[in-house]
């Protein structure tokens, strides 16, 4: 009797103290509410302001093959419309989230009670709840924190707006509002991004599971990401399974045969720094910023915010195999650099700048903020450590010196590789270098020394004042006096006969060129380049002649275009529209062209270098690479064969290639390994063979120029035998080298150009032409 008595009291003073509870409870929301109703608390989003809701929204970038090439972003987010999604997404969410969402006007007062029961009651922290409009509200306009009051007046806060939310829009619109902003972690918001990020597919066409898997990381997107909780990951798929079989939405049989799928992703994250064309992206981001600034009348656009859609000349297909041809040759060359610095002893020789280096690291200024001395920071550097470090074959864990760290990545090659379209300008492909991860400096638009691929402009200057290609030109050897004695050196060490203009370019001939150089005059050469569209820093001297100038890639591609495109040039040209997010174009204004040469100038350079390819430094082409179709090119070696270039091009197609390592000091100590037809060419002849296999893009190295090959001359020529006498006892006379005809004296004008005029026949024996 007593014990029951007892129970009834326990019980009895349990539903008091549980109804004193839920009354206090419910009191202290109904004041929150009333408290937030009436703006005590902040005002309330109005009915205007909840009409125009606009969320951040990724601008996207598409290549030219309508291939989704990346973004740029705040919030990594895409729009997608209610009729793009598959209803198993809807069916999954509804299911999970808010069972009754097409039955309630923003509030579910059944969960409500449940919640508050089971939370407030028994000390369960069940979540649940809120419904999709609460939840839209709460990643709409986020919580704040009031102390103790937060959570009643949070929840008010986010009841109330719930409610005008059901008001304003549809079911279907706040569902698109839902998934379009919600956040599936790894900075991914919305149901379009997630679907690609995670599947690589699209939401409309998503399976059941891949569904199922997306909608069960939103209770906990880290604790139920499928690519770093996989099991976990797959238990709450099949948690979210087996609710839609509870609701309807699938029968109990097909229930079980989901549950017992793999969950297998196909895993696709497009950031800033990885994915394809990272280094085009990057510029491209620039421009656009640059003249988003200069011709938004209205200052509303924004580049990471506006949901943009940029559609550009790039394609995708030939930017993975500029890639592709980049890291495998580089991962070919590389250890050949290596033995042959290590040979050289490079580091050893030069230890003061891998210490200069090394002293601009963050570890060793962490050292010295310790209070440890330079030398004992030194010192440490020098002890190996567990380390990551970039190689051509993937990313090492390894135990290695800070200190030989640098040195490691102080020794890595570096490429730019730039294609476009010779007729319109249209970058085709941008590899700005190896890998963006590990350097973001883009070696498309670096300057460089250019080397011998800058001798077809001076070749163009001398046939505009008169030259032709089979006009032949002394191989002697002179020293410019009034340029400090300087004398330009032949790669063979021949200064005998005389070349043809077509033979001393096809073999790169430096005596040629720069006499061709000094008799059309430096200023000449300068001109002629500035209107070719060649920017960066052009010597004064005879050396520019050899390519002594620091130009881009970028500006030198720039320049070709005139040699491939009848003698017109054309800008470099990256985007072919830009649309806001409802489909207003922005005006792009396309580079325009200028005819710098005459047409038979032009195709006069094209065939003195298809004479390059067929028969001069360029022809491993041919017998390495077995490419047999009509192809035009100039390599390039600069002093201590610090970079290597090659610029090639076909009727459709021009395509540039520099080679190096960003600090000079390392490079190949031979011409075998460090000339520009080893380093840069088979980047170009690899790319070319991808194009070659490709059946959609074959005919992209198929097409044959459209003028004939006229030049018909030898390319060299020997001295006659009393030349040869002549030339020996001249150089007893005078070990200068300079004959009477040839000196340039420090009163001569040797930069303003000078029309050629036809000699005497002596005068020819003596000059070689």
């Amino acid at each position: 009797m007593y014990l029951e008595l007892w129970k009834k009291s326990k019980l009895l003073f349990i539903l008091v103290v549980s109804g004193i509870i839920l009354v206090g409870a419910g009191s202290a929301m109904y004041v929150g509410y009333v408290a937030v109703s009436n703006g005590v608390f902040g005002e309330i989003p109005s009915d205007d302001e909840l009409k125009a809701i606009k969320n951040y929204q990724a601008s996207e970038i598409y290549s030219a093959d309508s291939v989704l090439l990346g973004r740029y972003y705040v919030e990594n987010r895409t729009e997608v419309m209610y009729d793009n999604v598959s209803h198993f997404v809807i069916d999954a969410l509804i299911a999970t989230e808010d069972a009754r969402f097409y039955g309630h006007k923003g509030i579910d007062q059944r969960s409500m009670m449940r919640v508050l029961f089971k939370s407030v009651i028994l000390g369960q922290n069940t979540g649940g709840g809120s419904t999709l409009s609460q939840q839209l509200a709460k990643n709409l306009f986020g919580r704040e924190n009031y102390g103790f009051l937060s959570i009643p007046v949070n929840k008010s806060r986010e009841l109330i707006i719930a409610n005008k939310l059901e008001h304003l829009y549809s079911k279907e619109e706040i569902l698109m509002l839902y998934l379009n902003t919600i956040s599936f972690g790894e900075n991914t918001y919305g149901i379009e991004l997630a679907c690609q990020r995670f599947f690589s597919t699209t939401p409309k066409d998503i399976s059941i599971e891949q569904a199922a898997t997306l909608i069960g990381m939103l209770k906990a997107t880290s604790t139920y990401n499928p690519r770093i909780n996989l099991g976990k990951s797959l238990e709450r798929r099949n948690t979210v399974i087996s609710q839609m079989a509870k609701y309807g939405y699938i029968s109990s049989g097909s229930a079980d045969s989901l549950s017992h799928l793999p969950l297998t992703l196909a895993y696709n994250k497009l950031s800033h720094d990885q994915g394809s064309a990272t280094y085009f992206r990057e510029y491209l981001r620039l421009k656009l910023e640059n003249w988003l600034k200069d011709n938004d009348a209205t200052d509303s656009l924004n580049l990471y915010t506006s949901g943009l859609k940029i559609y550009t000349t790039l394609h995708s297909r030939l930017q993975k195999y500029a890639e592709e041809s980049v890291h495998e040759h580089l991962q070919y060359l590389q250890p050949l650099l290596h033995d042959d610095f290590k040979k050289q002893g490079l580091f050893e020789q030069n230890e003061s700048v891998v210490l200069k280096i090394l002293k601009q690291s963050d570890r060793y200024k962490q050292l010295l903020d310790q209070g440890i001395s330079e030398t004992k920071a030194i010192e440490k550097l020098r002890k190996p450590i567990q380390t990551t470090l970039y190689t051509y074959d993937g990313i090492i864990d390894t135990l290695v010196s800070v200190f030989d760290s640098v040195r490691h990545d102080l020794g890595m090659l570096q490429a730019g590789f730039l294609v476009v379209n010779p007729h319109n300008g249209k970058v085709m492909a941008w590899v700005g270098g190896a890998s963006y991860e590990h350097t973001q400096y883009d070696h498309i638009t670096a300057q460089r020394q250019v080397g011998s691929v800058f001798k077809p402009i001076v070749y163009a200057q001398a046939m505009m004042d008169g030259y032709q290609p089979c006009d032949f030109i002394s191989n002697q050897k002179i020293i410019y006096t009034q340029y400090e004695d300087w004398s330009p050196k032949n790669s063979d060490g021949n200064y005998e006969g005389k070349y043809s203009l077509v033979g001393a370019l096809t073999n790169s001939v430096n005596t040629v060129s720069v006499k061709l150089a000094m008799e059309s005059g430096i200023e000449s050469i300068i001109k002629l380049s500035r209107n070719m569209g060649v920017e960066g820093q052009l010597p004064n001297s005879p050396s520019i002649a050899l390519g002594a100038g620091n130009i881009s890639l970028k500006s030198l591609i720039h320049a070709y275009t005139a040699f491939a495109n009848s003698g017109k040039t054309v800008g470099i040209n990256y985007i072919t529209s830009v649309k806001t997010r409802d489909g207003k174009e922005i005006y792009f204004k396309e580079p325009s062209g200028n005819q710098v040469l005459p047409v038979e100038i032009s195709q006069n350079i094209t065939n003195m270098l298809r004479s390059v390819v067929d028969n001069g430094t360029a022809k491993r082409i041919r017998y390495q690479y077995g490419i047999t179709g009509n192809v035009a090119g100039k390599t390039g070696t600069t002093q201590n064969h610090t970079d290597g270039w090659f610029v090639g091009y076909t009727p459709d197609w021009l395509g540039g290639v520099w080679v190096g390592v960003d600090n000079p000091i390392v490079h190949f100590s031979g011409i075998k390994n460090g000339q520009g037809a080893n380093t840069a060419l088979p980047i170009w002849a690899l790319f070319y063979k991808k194009i070659e296999n490709d059946k959609e893009l074959y005919s992209l190295v198929k097409s044959e120029f459209q003028f004939p090959n006229s030049i018909d001359c030898e390319p060299y020529k020997e001295d006659s035998p009393f030349l040869k006498l002549f030339k020996r006892k001249e150089k007893r006379n005078n070990n200068t080298g300079i004959n009477k005809d040839n000196k340039f004296n420090k009163n001569s004008n040797a930069s303003s150009p000078k029309k050629r005029k036809r000699k005497g026949w002596l005068k020819n024996i003596f000059d070689g032409n």
